[in-house]
């Protein structure tokens, strides 16, 4: 064989063979991934009643779900957005069923943190998160507990 065709073959081999392989490698690992569940659009938030807030901290919990809330995602990192309240989208993350997420609203002191806790029914149309709004660091705060549906998104696609 020739110098030429050696390097030819060498060359082709390179340049056609080895981005094939890993082609098909990158293939057969991404055959067992699997999106997350899609949880982007507005959400009518509907409080499940308990024990009055107390602390002026949970009484600022509970007027964040007095409105709707948007929800944008990217994979399983989120922002969500309270419309009623005046700070801006809160980071979350969207791990299998599960949603977590802190936030901390106005009238909650600097050692007190609301946790978000919520878990995401696969199986109902429109989409349905069960969950809870707690308080760190507050004793007479009960977890305020929720249900929330996703809204239908407007036929233009543009959004609510």
């Amino acid at each position: 064989m020739s110098s030429t065709n050696r390097r030819f073959l060498v060359a082709y081999v390179l340049l056609v063979c080895g981005p094939l392989a890993a082609l098909i490698g990158v293939l057969k690992v991404g055959r067992s991934l699997t999106a997350p569940l899609s949880i982007d659009g507005v959400w009518k938030v509907d409080v499940i009643p308990g024990t009055p807030p107390a602390d002026p901290c949970d009484q600022a919990v509970s007027v964040l779900l007095d409105s709707p809330i948007v929800v944008s995602q990217s994979g399983k990192l989120l922002e969500i957005t309270f419309k009623g309240a005046s700070h801006g989208a809160v980071p979350a993350e969207l791990e299998g069923r599960d949603l977590r997420a802190s936030l901390r609203p106005s009238g909650c002191t600097s050692t007190q943190l609301v946790k978000l806790v919520a878990s995401v029914d696969p199986q109902s149309e429109p989409r349905a998160l069960t969950g809870s709004l707690a308080v760190t660091n507050c004793a007479s705060c009960a977890p305020l507990q929720f249900r929330a549906v996703r809204q239908p998104k407007s036929p233009s696609g543009a959004g609510n």
